[in-house]
């Protein structure tokens, strides 16, 4: 009986032992799950949280971009600037300006949206510079005389078209143009001055409290919210570009165009000199296009270009080099490549070189 008593009672404490046993080993794989669990929550948890913080940053960037979107939808209908408005509150204008070689600046080029430049008489070229009415400006020219073909491209824009006089041809038929006609030879002499430092006729100035004197008196209409303006375009710039050059007629009008990649635009040499304004800054340009037109004389010194009929073209900006044809498309010049699709323009400054055969375009090499 006692043997029976001792067996049972080993029995049960193996058998306490053994649930002991599984007790401690069920603790111990308890904790060890729930420290695993407690891992994988705080891994889950934290990735969420980056999920969640990098999806925030991510609609911040997405928002950002539509927002830009948003406020750069329009363009400045002359220098293809964007902005956050269709607001176009303002008239152009159209100034004729010397280029005369010995001449020694321009005043208020630098601050032109569009320039034109073409041959007169004597192998010299004179400047049709396109300025907007907002732009502040103390003073430009000097302001030279009009010619048929730089009152053809002013028409383009319609605003005001200041000169001081003009060949016989031009004066016959300017009224006939859509523009209105300032002419510093006659009731328009208010509208300018002559600086006493220089030599006649390379002397008379004009300026932009003048010329919103003129708005007001004149009723000058702003410039259409229907203006066709050039294909504008903001893409990055490519890493081979060219400097070139355009012999327009002698060494004295030997145009050459360097890229400053500092700056992100071409400047101008003419003659082999800088080409500066009063206030000694280099004239610049964004975009420059060659465009060549047949070219003929009028009489025994003046030359007629042919601005309607179109021909080739080449334009060089920090997109690189693309060539085309011009032709007049209601009213207004347009640059398109073999399929018809326009040219692409960069917003900034554009300079428009006239030039009788695009084969006085050569690569500047250095």
């Amino acid at each position: 009986k006692v043997k029976n008593q001792l067996k049972v009672k080993n029995q049960l404490k193996v058998k306490n032992q053994l649930k002991n046993k599984i007790y401690l080993m069920n603790n111990k794989l308890i904790k060890k799950l729930f420290l695993i669990t407690a891992i994988l929550v705080a891994v889950i948890l934290f990735a969420w949280g980056m999920e969640s913080f990098w999806l925030t940053q991510q609609n911040d960037v997405v928002d950002q971009i539509r927002t830009d979107d948003k406020i750069f939808d329009y363009r400045h209908l002359l220098s293809g600037q964007l902005q956050d408005s269709d607001e176009q509150d303002y008239f152009t204008v159209a100034v004729m300006l010397d280029n005369a070689y010995n001449l020694p600046y321009n005043a208020g080029l630098d601050e032109a949206h569009i320039v034109y430049e073409a041959l007169v008489e004597a192998n010299i070229t004179r400047l049709l510079a396109i300025f907007d009415s907002k732009t502040k400006l103390d003073k430009i020219g000097p302001v030279r005389s009009a010619r048929n073909y730089f009152m053809d491209w002013a028409e383009e824009y319609s605003g005001v078209y200041m000169h001081v006089g003009g060949s016989p041809q031009a004066l016959r038929v300017i009224n006939d143009y859509d523009f209105v006609n300032i002419d510093q030879i006659g009731a328009g002499e208010i509208y300018f001055w002559r600086d006493d430092n220089l030599i006649a006729p390379h002397n008379v100035f004009t300026s932009f409290s003048n010329i919103l004197r003129i708005g007001e008196i004149k009723d000058v209409p702003n410039i259409k919210q229907d203006f066709s303006f050039w294909n504008f375009v903001n893409e990055e710039a490519v890493e081979d570009l060219v400097n070139f050059s355009i012999n327009i007629s002698n060494s004295y009008y030997k145009i050459d165009w360097k890229f400053n990649h500092s700056l992100g635009y071409y400047q101008r040499w003419q003659g082999g000199d800088k080409k500066v304004t009063h206030t000694g800054k280099q004239v610049r340009a964004n975009n420059i296009i060659i465009q060549e037109v047949e070219m003929f004389f009028i009489d025994e010194e003046r030359r007629g270009i042919d601005a309607e009929s179109g021909g080739k073209v080449t334009i060089f900006n920090h997109l690189g080099q693309q060539n085309g044809i011009w032709q007049k498309k209601n009213g207004r010049t347009v640059f398109v490549n073999e399929e018809g699709n326009e040219l692409k323009l960069v917003p900034g400054v554009t300079w428009v070189e006239i030039v009788d055969n695009l084969a006085n375009l050569s690569k500047i090499v250095e």
